[in-house]
C-alpha cells in the first residue's frame, strides 16, 4: 500500500510541477517586463486579463492564467491596425479600471490569420501602444539578412 502511495505521489508531482512552473513564469517573469491589459476577441463576450510585450517585429499577448510558456497570440507589427477609442459601457465597467479606454484592433498572427478584437488599457499605456505602432518602419522589421543588402 505504501509503494502505491509513493508512486501516485511521484506521478502527481511530475504532472503538477510543469503546470506550477508555467503559472509562476506567467505571474512573475512575463508581468515584470510587460503592460497589463484586458483583451476581448471579436465576437466574444469575455474579457481576458493578461499582459502584452512589444518587440521590434510583433506584439505578444500572454493570458494571465495560461500554462503555456510562450505567448498565446503574436501579432505582426506591420499589420497591426488600431481602431477608434471608446469608453467602457455596461458590464465592461465591472472589469475596466477608472479612466481606461477600449480600442479595437486587427492584425495578422504568425500563421497569417487575421486576429480582431478589443484591448482595454489606461491612457499612458494607450499612448505607448500608439507610439510603438506609428514608429514601425519597414527597415526595422526586416530580418537582419535582408537589411545587409
Amino acid at each position: 500500500m505504501a509503494i502505491t502511495g509513493i508512486i501516485l505521489g511521484v506521478v502527481v508531482l511530475l504532472v503538477l510541477a510543469p503546470v506550477v512552473a508555467a503559472v509562476v513564469y506567467r505571474l512573475v517573469v512575463v508581468r515584470r517586463d510587460s503592460t497589463s491589459v484586458l483583451v476581448k476577441r471579436d465576437g466574444g463576450d469575455a474579457w481576458r486579463h493578461g499582459a502584452v510585450r512589444y518587440s521590434d517585429t510583433d506584439l505578444a499577448f500572454y493570458r494571465l492564467l495560461s500554462v503555456r510558456f510562450g505567448a498565446d497570440v503574436r501579432l505582426d507589427r506591420r499589420s497591426l491596425e488600431l481602431g477608434p477609442r471608446r469608453q467602457p459601457t455596461g458590464h465592461e465597467l465591472d472589469v475596466a479600471e477608472s479612466g481606461e479606454l477600449i480600442v479595437s484592433f486587427s492584425g495578422h498572427d504568425r500563421r497569417g490569420g487575421i486576429r480582431e478584437g478589443e484591448i482595454c488599457v489606461g491612457p499612458a499605456e494607450l499612448t505607448a501602444l500608439l507610439a510603438w505602432v506609428e514608429a514601425c518602419s519597414t527597415d526595422q522589421v526586416r530580418s537582419p539578412a535582408r537589411r545587409r543588402r
